[in-house]
């Protein structure tokens, strides 16, 4: 049997509980936090520990007599969780981007570029910060009107890079060019030539404050945004 919400409740349970003691966990004590018979959390476990997400210990009685019957999580268990917890971390980075989305949409260009990077600046985490600004130039971009069909095979271009921040930077960079393009056809020309550099610059320094793994995160939410699949508020 795959992996299953179940199966990852109680590896995570072993886990908070083997944390808490400092040593291998009975069946009984996962069986007594998850709410479940014992023989229930007896033959989950061990059906974890053939899959190789948990490992069986024999311990001794603290009171003498026979030894006792203990798991811990193995370190592939441990990789499961982290996993787990790194896709509900970028599950409240996407909600917050719709949220910040919807409310983009409803400004003027120049009050999105007035009140932009004092808003990214009361953002405490950088990969919010740097979605901040992704989702300032994405909706001047359609407040602009910008036509994506011309400029969609530079776009798959950098959307294919390796390296994620290479493809962050070019993509920024992209959507920064046709918007000043643009903007310099419109009203828009002197407002946004003030306040442009600013946010690519303060993009740039965010990245370096990035690790490799959220930079993956970021790359993976930019490309999906840019192509369409963010709308205001929803996804498709």
């Amino acid at each position: 049997m795959g992996i299953t919400e179940r199966r990852i409740e109680f590896i995570r349970a072993l886990d908070e509980l083997y944390r808490k003691y400092n040593k291998p966990v009975h069946y009984s004590q996962v069986a007594e936090k998850l709410g479940v018979s014992k023989w229930t959390a007896y033959d989950l476990l061990t059906a974890l520990k053939d899959e190789g997400y948990v490992e069986c210990v024999y311990t001794l009685n603290e009171r003498g007599g026979r030894s006792t019957l203990a798991f811990k999580v193995t370190p592939k268990g441990e990789e499961l969780i982290s996993i787990e917890k790194r896709k509900e971390n970028l599950s409240k980075v996407i909600e917050e981007l719709k949220k910040r989305l919807s409310t983009l949409s409803r400004l003027s260009v120049n009050d999105i570029l007035q009140t932009g990077l004092k808003d990214v600046s009361t953002v405490k985490s950088p990969i919010l910060k740097a979605l901040n600004i992704t989702a300032i130039l994405f909706i001047i971009s359609q407040k602009l009107a910008i036509n994506w069909d011309n400029i969609s095979s530079t776009y798959k271009t950098l959307s294919a890079s390796i390296d994620p921040q290479s493809g962050l930077l070019g993509l920024t960079a992209l959507i920064i060019g046709v918007i000043i393009a643009k903007a310099g056809l419109n009203k828009y020309n002197s407002i946004i030539d003030s306040k442009i550099d600013s946010l690519l610059n303060r993009y740039k320094e965010l990245l370096n404050e990035l690790s490799n793994s959220d930079k993956e995160v970021l790359f993976n939410i930019t490309k999906e945004i840019y192509r369409g699949k963010f709308l205001i508020g929803e996804e498709e």
